[in-house]
């Protein structure tokens, strides 16, 4: 599709504004479950957003609808499954939820899976079709794809792609961008064509496409390798200047690339990128990544940006020392209702776990010793995911040990990001995050426990004083 009709296509959905999108559909045998529909605040920092919930009935049907305004990548989640597709405003979706084939962990298994209708639409239909194409050429060709010289191969397969898809490419911006930098990623990791020339074809100077997932997907991979790539972003220059902790030195570094010294909005959503993955570094201060990301957010040129620096800043912190922990209230197995707040004043050992993971209960003698190690500061909070609370209390029968049922709480495996079992948790007596994760009970978590005690003693006096 050429410029000019990509921008009616654009223009049309800029003036249709939001409409009201549909998503319901069957999940046999899953009644009572929770159903949500999932988007990224922004594909670059990749925070989650959810557009709208509800649980499924005693035949396991659902109904949601919400306020849609554009083309989004977007998840259905069953419980805390999901699996992706692709919602256009204002149509109606079907989904016929396939039964699990796999058992064990949720986390261990495949997205959820399902079939879909997409009333009036087919962009799910034309990304499919063409996904398949595209991941069958890479995997007959990939030898060759690895070689220089393979132009001619990769040339041909876009020619007959096109050709193929020539009426949905006109037909659909959406697609059309989608395709076009599926083909650009695939000239990129052949090296068919040069850094520089993916840059000032695909990237320096054009539109920056915030909601297209192939768009986003390639600029994250490219500007992750293009750094790496450049002398004149070496290790100990990035670091220092990031450690300035400043907008100013990290962007005017930027701009001593002369492609990217062209394109200010591009440069900007690269350095974002670039911070976010040093956050973790050990030789870079995290205060420092955050008061560049808060000066993008707060004085930032690109009203888009701005809102990508805040989403990047709410993912770095969410569960970083000193942020909020996620608030909780179960039962337990006299069926009294346990809260975290009923905690404040002491620190909380939080330990999840499920009735099926025999290494789990091994833990139990070593906490029990580590919680008597600490007195009265410490209690000991084990929540049993699997709602079996009564096969693991014969385990805990003799201790001081809070025992809670998940119960139909799924959200707060995804508040506290718990993907493996056990898993430990320690919260300070103000209700913060000290660690997430913790280490195991026989890797020094007393110690790890211990030092977060005089940290927090330390920081009080500070107050104080």
């Amino acid at each position: 599709m050429n410029r000019i009709l990509a921008f009616f296509f654009l223009l049309a959905a800029c003036t249709t504004g939001a409409q009201n999108t549909e998503v319901s559909g069957t999940a046999l045998g899953r009644p009572g479950e929770l159903v949500r529909v999932l988007v990224y605040a922004d594909q670059f920092s990749l925070l989650d957003s959810t557009l709208a919930s509800a649980e499924t009935d005693v035949w396991g049907n659902f109904s949601l609808s919400f306020s849609c305004d554009k083309t989004e990548y977007a998840f259905l989640a069953l419980g805390l499954k999901k699996g992706e597709f692709y919602m256009e405003p204002g149509l109606a979706y079907r989904a016929f939820v396939r039964a699990d084939t796999v058992k064990g962990s949720v986390f261990d298994q495949l997205p959820l899976q399902f079939d879909l209708e997409e009333g009036s639409g087919n962009l799910n239909k034309m990304i499919g079709e063409f996904n398949f194409d595209y991941n069958t050429f890479i995997l007959q060709h990939q030898k060759q794809l690895l070689r220089a010289k393979s132009d001619k191969l990769i040339n041909d397969f876009i020619v007959r792609e096109k050709t193929r898809f020539a009426n949905e490419l006109s037909g659909n911006a959406y697609f059309n961008d989608y395709v076009a930098y599926s083909f650009a990623s695939l000239e990129w990791i052949s090296k068919i064509k040069s850094d520089t020339a993916i840059l000032e074809e695909y990237f320096t100077g054009r539109e920056v496409l915030y909601e297209n997932i192939a768009y986003t997907e390639f600029f994250r991979d490219f500007f992750k390798q293009y750094f790496k790539n450049l002398k004149a972003f070496d290790y100990p220059v990035l670091v220092s200047t990031m450690n300035r902790g400043e907008l100013f030195y990290i962007d005017s570094l930027l701009q001593q690339d002369k492609w990217l010294e062209k394109d200010g909005r591009v440069r900007e959503l690269a350095l974002m990128l670039l911070l976010a993955r040093n956050y973790y570094n050990k030789d870079v201060g995290k205060e420092k990544v955050l008061n560049i990301f808060t000066e993008i957010e707060k004085t930032g040129n690109y009203d888009r940006n701005r809102i990508v620096a805040g989403n990047f800043k709410r993912k770095l912190l969410k569960l970083d020392y000193g942020s909020k922990a996620p608030l909780f209230e179960l039962k337990n197995t006299q069926g009294q209702r346990v809260a975290l707040s009923d905690f404040k004043g002491k620190f909380v050992l939080l330990n999840f776990v499920t009735s099926r993971c025999k290494p789990c209960f091994f833990n139990f003698q070593k906490m029990e010793q580590i919680q008597s190690g600490f007195e009265n500061k410490l209690e000991v909070v084990v929540v049993v995911s699997d709602e079996k609370a009564e096969k693991v209390m014969p385990y805990v029968k003799d201790t001081r040990f809070h025992l809670l049922n998940l119960e139909n709480n799924i959200l707060l495996l995804e508040d506290y990001e718990i993907k493996t079992y056990p898993t430990f948790i320690i919260i300070n007596p103000n209700g913060t995050i000290a660690m997430a994760p913790a280490p195991l009970p026989d890797e020094n978590l007393d110690v790890y426990i211990e030092r977060f005690m005089q940290s927090y003693k330390n920081q009080n006096k500070e107050k104080a004083n």
